[in-house]
């Protein structure tokens, strides 16, 4: 055996391998299906198998690469991929190392929705704090669905069995096609123009409704403009789009997401029945309450009519009553009494006085004598122009001559000084 040349180790094959491949395949572009997908716990790095009919290659996407995914990859999905070729020397096996991926079909739709969906959610289309509040109580209800079909029956089949008292209005839109979303577009503001313009009774709620269906279905409620128009509503959406387990762009933006169509009619409505019973049980409440109020204020009028403290103020009014008359008896007794001191010291005074006049003194022998005024006396100042006969009370009083009147008892003598 001839002896061998140009030996070399694994590693050096692996080596030499590895540069080939990551020299002559830069970038690829796969297409393929996902399997063996795992996703490490502590790293973060997915692993999985991107595989054909016929083939199937090892893959790799690094933590820093997987994070800007708008979907979680799983066993069965069908994506482009692009990435790299290495080698992995310890195996000496190859892969390909995953710098972008892309869902295929359903799955490229199910990208589009996440990205819309993280679009209007970073614009704030999707904040609970500005969603309008339901009315508990709702009057005019306009439903946005097919004219035909079965959500338009069980809706109002059920509306009017809960609480027949609202007022239903469609509006048939298209809820599928290529154009569906338009429809639904032209219905809100036909909805919002008529309630304002008072053609229509002022509207409540507006529904968007229809059945269940696949997600290309359902692709016209997870239409931008559809999205912007129901957020741009001064009157409240709720979407009532597919089944429970169905979501769309629709559903967040609306002011409320229900289940199903059936599902919006019992939850928007008061059940009748129940409205009934609740308000037997409030009158039968408010009438308790009012007469068991009745008995308590009877009884505490009761106790304050029974109780000293209340009764206090009327005693003190009786007993001021009684003091008055008392002190009103007291001044009438001392007014009467000084009445009839002063009466008595009045017929003292009067009996004094009679002892002490000049007409009692004319009536033991004393006279009075007064001198005659002659005509020159009226013009002496004293006499203030008046002619009267002045008292003489001296006998330097008068002098010869003079004439004066001499008043008697019983009458008046004219008499002449003579010394």
């Amino acid at each position: 055996m001839e002896p061998l040349q140009n030996i070399i180790t694994v590693s050096e094959l692996n080596s030499k391998v590895k540069l080939l491949i990551e020299e002559n395949f830069r970038f690829v572009n796969l297409i393929g299906e996902i399997s063996n997908f795992k996703a490490h716990s502590q790293s973060g790095h997915y692993y999985f198998t991107l595989k054909d009919d016929s083939s199937q290659v090892q893959a790799v996407m690094w933590k820093t690469r997987n994070q800007s995914l708008l979907f979680t990859p799983e066993d069965g999905l069908q994506v482009v991929v692009k990435g790299r070729l290495t080698v992995f020397g310890a195996r000496g096996s190859y892969q390909v190392e995953v710098w972008e991926m892309m869902p295929q079909g359903a799955g490229e739709l199910r990208l589009r929705f996440e990205k819309l969906k993280q679009k209007l959610f970073e614009e704030g289309l999707f904040d609970e704090s500005i969603k309008k509040p339901l009315p508990p109580y709702p009057e005019n209800i306009a439903i946005l669905t097919s004219r035909t079909g079965a959500v338009i029956h069980d809706f109002v089949n059920i509306v009017r069995r809960r609480y027949p008292l609202v007022n239903l209005f469609l509006f048939p839109v298209n809820v599928q096609g290529l154009k569906a979303h338009e429809s639904i577009v032209d219905g809100l503001k036909e909805v919002e123009k008529l309630s304002k313009s008072g053609r229509i009774d002022k509207i409540d709620l507006i529904v968007i409704a229809r059945g269940g269906g696949s997600l290309e279905d359902l692709w016209t409620f997870n239409e931008e403009k559809l999205a912007r128009a129901i957020f741009n509503c001064k009157i409240p959406v709720v979407s009532a789009v597919g089944h429970e387990i169905d979501y769309t762009i629709c559903d967040f933006v609306s002011d409320l997401r229900a289940p199903t169509p059936s599902a919006a009619a019992e939850l928007l409505t008061p059940n009748m029945n129940d409205l009934i019973v609740t308000l037997r049980n409030f009158l039968y409440f408010c009438s308790n309450f009012a007469e068991n109020k009745l008995y308590l204020l009877r009884k505490s009028l009761k106790e304050v009519e029974s109780n000293y403290y209340f009764n206090r103020p009327k005693d003190l009014v009786n007993n001021y009553y009684q003091r008055l008359d008392e002190l009103s008896r007291l001044v009438t007794n001392v007014t009467n009494s000084k009445i009839s001191v002063l009466k008595n010291n009045l017929r003292l005074y009067r009996k004094t006085l009679h002892h002490v006049s000049p007409q009692n003194n004319l009536k033991k022998g004393y006279s009075l004598v007064y001198k005659k005024q002659s005509d020159l006396d009226l013009f002496d100042d004293s006499n203030n122009g008046k002619k009267e006969n002045k008292l003489i009370t001296r006998a330097s009083g008068v002098k010869k001559n003079d004439e004066v009147e001499i008043e008697f008892y019983d009458n008046k003598k004219t008499a002449r000084i003579t010394k």
